[in-house]
Parts: structure tokens; sequence; C-alpha cells
């Protein structure tokens, strides 16, 4: 316990000035952490529902073997109109299981031999790799598409998306039965067929008519079948609905990793089975929502980060609580989860030619601040499960990379992304992205040998990145969420982030006993933003790299939005044993 009177008279003067008198708020730090995290629990439902499926990210597919059975050497069609607002030309995506010709306004455009598997594969965030990018040229107004497909051998499928520039979806362009004076009840195509395929021109490919006759077979037009998917259940009264605490993904991952240290630190085995309950309960569902990925081509299903895997987002976050679990007891039901995961990070996640981690969002490739997160803690239990010495080599080597690339000296903070092709960062310290990074930096601080040859430089760098995160820190103990502009608003999430590394940095003496009062000061302006039920205001959404101030000052906040739930438990348990120490 601190003796020095003189620190106590500073204490008590700092807490009054700044405005965080403690006993305007009695509740504890445990406290705090509980209730929010009952409000998790409460509002978790493990069930499902039946959901119509629509049409999501403008991914038009249509599944031939839906409507129709396997036939061997045959060919069916499907047809829309394209409504563009211009004349131009427009780039379009597009996978199939086989051979394939496009139609556009009568002639012949492009053929496509296909192949298996088909389905695009999502490489970020809304954009896909498709088997071929093909140009199509566009009038203004409707324009007929006809497209033939030939049955491929275990699939009779098609994938068409129109593309940006960027590879995002071209939301100008619209698909649409209305020049026909007919709306469709699920996506906006008719189907027909299955015709003997041959090399002379079937029916369809001579034009649009509402029936054909071939070989004494009437053929007619029909709507795609349209499906249910099985969802995961969202209550009307929960404060957040935009997704459940359930799905597999990283903010879940996070809050579901700190709801298991609240059992740990509590003895209280409510919140250590709830966890398990929930990591079982995900298990449980894989095969199902596998096939319900894949062979629904459901992009937006529940659980379909866990089957899209093609970015840091998808792995080493969400698995969080699976490898704490396994750390602690070594369930074995895990061990093939998190394996596989720790392969995707080392082997398969996409880097720059160095070896960092990168992503190919916003363009290709851009170094985002988030994903020291979404790998570090990971990493540093496959290290501990593994006794491989690589994982902290990986870890120590990441931070410095990400470090060099976007921490900027003069203000001690660090943007949140450097862009590859013009050597140059994004403009903005945005708030978030330094909790991520001072976060994963704190983790690796806790688990790396004070022995390894990186330690020293990785704890000046904590120090550092801290020394210029407080030069921030509002009168009321908040960040902004752009961390330099007072102008953006006081923003939750990345101040729960700041929180826990201060008190972890007092606790385990990388900080002077002196941030003891920065902790204290965060801390009671973060209880301002959690109400009595425990819900957490001001959360700001989930946010891509912008280019300007504007996007980030513009950014939606969400109540219990789980991206800084978990920050919010694991700073509350930092300030249970920060204050209990004396």
């Amino acid at each position: 316990m601190i003796r020095n009177p003189v620190f106590w008279m500073i204490l008590g003067f700092s807490l009054i000035v700044c405005g965080c008198d403690i006993g305007k708020d009695k509740r504890t730090p445990l406290e705090i952490a509980r209730s929010v995290a009952d409000k998790v629990i409460n509002e978790s439902d493990f069930s499902f529902g039946l959901v119509p499926q629509e049409t999501v990210l403008g991914m038009q597919v249509i599944d031939f073997l839906q409507n129709y059975s396997y036939k061997e050497d045959h060919a069916a069609f499907a047809h829309t109109y394209l409504i563009s607002p211009a004349d131009t030309t427009v780039l379009f995506g597009l996978s199939s299981s086989g051979p394939t010709q496009i139609r556009l306004n009568g002639d012949l455009v492009t053929s496509h031999p296909g192949k298996i598997p088909s389905q695009p594969v999502e490489e970020s965030y809304n954009r896909f790799a498709f088997q071929k990018v093909v140009p199509l040229n566009l009038k203004k107004g409707s324009n007929d598409l006809m497209i033939r497909l030939a049955a491929g051998e275990k699939e009779w499928v098609f994938y068409i998306r129109p593309l940006s520039p960027e590879g995002d979806h071209e939301q100008s362009i619209e698909f649409s039965l209305q020049p026909l004076g007919i709306e469709a009840p699920g996506a906006p195509w008719l189907c027909t067929g299955p015709f003997k395929a041959d090399k002379s021109l079937l029916p369809p490919d001579k034009g649009f008519q509402d029936q054909y006759q071939s070989q004494d077979t009437i053929y007619h037009w029909i709507f795609p079948k349209q499906g249910t998917l099985r969802q995961l259940k969202i209550d009307d009264s929960n404060s957040y609905r935009r997704d459940s605490y359930l799905d597999w993904h990283y903010a879940n991952g996070a809050t579901m990793w700190a709801i298991l240290a609240l059992g740990n630190h509590s003895q209280d085995e409510k919140y250590s089975q709830f966890v398990v309950k929930y990591c079982d309960f995900t298990l449980a569902q894989k095969y199902y929502f596998q096939w319900q990925y894949n062979y629904l081509h459901a992009f937006r299903g529940s659980f379909h980060r866990l089957f899209r895997r093609t970015m840091l987002d998808d792995t080493g976050a969400p698995a969080l609580p699976f490898i704490e679990l396994y750390l602690q007891n070594k369930q074995e039901s895990y061990r093939d989860l998190i394996l596989s995961i720790a392969r995707y990070i080392q082997h398969e996640q996409v880097r720059l030619p160095d070896g960092t981690l990168c992503r190919p969002e916003p363009v290709r490739w851009t170094l985002w601040a988030d994903d020291l997160f979404m790998s570090i803690p990971f990493l540093l239990r496959m290290a501990k499960i593994s006794g491989d010495q690589v994982y902290y080599d990986e870890t120590a080597d990441q931070i410095q990379k990400f470090y060099r690339l976007l921490y900027d000296t003069e203000s001690g903070l660090s943007y949140h992304g450097w862009f590859s092709p013009y050597s140059n960062t994004s403009p903005v310290f945005w708030g978030r992205a330094n909790g991520w990074m001072i976060w994963a930096l704190s983790e690796a601080l806790q688990f790396i040998p004070d022995t390894h040859d990186d330690y020293q430089q990785l704890l000046a760098q904590f120090r550092a990145h801290i020394g210029g995160l407080i030069r921030y820190q509002d009168a009321g103990g908040l960040w902004h969420q752009v961390l330099d502009k007072p102008e953006s608003f006081l923003e939750t999430s990345c101040t729960a982030m700041y929180t826990l590394a201060l008190a972890r940095g007092v606790l385990n003496g990388w900080l002077p006993d002196s941030y003891r009062l920065n902790a204290l000061k965060a801390w009671n302006g973060l209880k301002t933003k959690i109400d009595r039920d425990g819900t957490v205001r001001d959360i700001c959404r989930g946010t891509g790299i912008g280019d300007s101030f504007d996007f980030y000052f513009a950014r939606q906040r969400f109540d219990h939005d789980p991206r800084g739930l978990g920050a919010v438990i694991t700073a509350s348990l930092e300030m249970d044993k920060l204050m209990r120490r004396n």
C-alpha cells in the first residue's frame, strides 16, 4: 500500500478537480462488470427461426438444382433485365459450375467454361474473388440479359454481381423484371429448361419468348424457388439488435472471452458456464451452418463468418473464448477448431512482402491497426499451448512492424491504416484503432517472457503510446472518437481499452504509479457511459478505414454494441484489481 500522504492528497484533489467525485457513483468495478455481462447473458437466445432467403450484397445466385432435377448433358436458362441509369460499361463478376454463355440484348457477349467449386470467395468485407470478371456495355434503361448454363458434374449454379472499380457492389445497376410488367416473389429472375444441350442454338438463345416448344416438349418460365434460412433469434426488446451475441464475430469473441475472465476473477461459475455453453453451442451448429453457407449460398446467414474465414476478423478474435478454455481445461473438442485457425493466421492470411499482416481493402494491400488485436492475443495463447517460441517471435515481430508503419512519434498516436500502394497512412487517429493496438500490446507484455530479445522494445513502445494517449484524455476522463479532434464525440470502447491498458501498466510495473490517476480518471469517466442496468452507451459502430475526418465524425453509435463490451468488462476487472491492491 502507498503510505505517502502527498500522493493521496494529489489523488483526492485531482479527482475533485476533474469532476470525478467517486461519491456520485458507488458501483464497484466488479458490480459494473457483472451488470454488463448479465445483460449479454439475459439477451442471448440459444434458439433459431426460419427466415426467407433474400438477395444480399448484390450477389445474384441462380441454382438450377433448387428448381430442376439434375440432367446430364442438359442446359437451363435464366433471364432478367439490367436497368442502367446511363450508357455505360460496367464490370461484372461471374462464377459458374460449368459452361456458361451470356447474351446481352440478344448478342453473345461472353462464354465461360466454369468450374467446381463455383462459389465466389469473399476476400474481405463485401469483396469477392470471381472466376471471371467481364465488362458489359449497357445502354440507358433496360437491357435484356439471358444466361445459359450447362449442368456441371455436381453443381448447376451461377453467380453474377455488378462491380465498382474498387471491387464492391455497383449499386447503380438494378436487376429487374419490371420491363415484363411482373414482380418476382424472390430474386428478380425467370428460369426455364432443362434443354438437351447441343452445338446448335437452343430456343431461348434466339431471344425471350413467354414459352418454347422443342422436340414435342413445351417449356415455360418459372420463378426461382425462394428458400429459407435458419437464423439465430434476436428478441425485439434487446438493446442491440443488429446481430446476435451468439454469432461467430470478432466482437462477440472478445465479449465472451471477457465474460470468461469475469467468471475466473469473481469465482462465479455462472459466467464461466455461460461461455462454455456458448462455445459448445457454436460447435454443435457447425455442420448445418457450413452446409447452409456453401450449398444455400448464405453469404450473410448466421455463423457465415466461421466459414468465410478469409480475414483475421473471422479467425483470431472470434476464437478467443475457445482457446482460453482450452488453455485452462484442455477441452479436446475445441482442438481442431483452434489448430485450423492457427494455421490460417500463420500460413493463409495475406501479408505484405515483409510478412506484415494486411488486407486487400480498401486498397491492395492495407495495414489495419485493428488486426493486431485480431491476431496477437490468439497467437500468444498458441505459444502457451504448443510451447513453440515461434508464436512469441511472430507476436513481437508483428507489433514492431505495425507500430513502425502506423505510429506517429510527434503525437504519440497511431493512424488507423497504412496503404501499401502509396506508402502513406490514413489521415485520422481513430480512437478504437489505437485501442486495439494498445490492448494487444498489453497482452504481449503479459505473455512474452521479459528475457525475450524484443521485450524491452515492446515495453518502450507501450510506454510511449500510453504517454501519447493521456495527452488527449478529456477533462471528464474519456477520449474522443478522433483522438486529437475534441469536436468529435466522446467514445466508450476506446476509453475502455485505454483504461484497461493503464490499469495493467500500473499493476505490472510497466508504468509509474502516478499513472494510477489517469486510470482512475478514465474509470470514472467510463462509468458515466454505463447505465444501472448494465447498458453500455456510445459505442462506435463497426468502421472501415475512412479517408476523411467527416467519415469518423458521422459514425453511428449503438447501445450495448459488442464491439465495446469485451473492453468494458476487461477494464472493469483490471480496475477492480488496481483498486483492491491499495
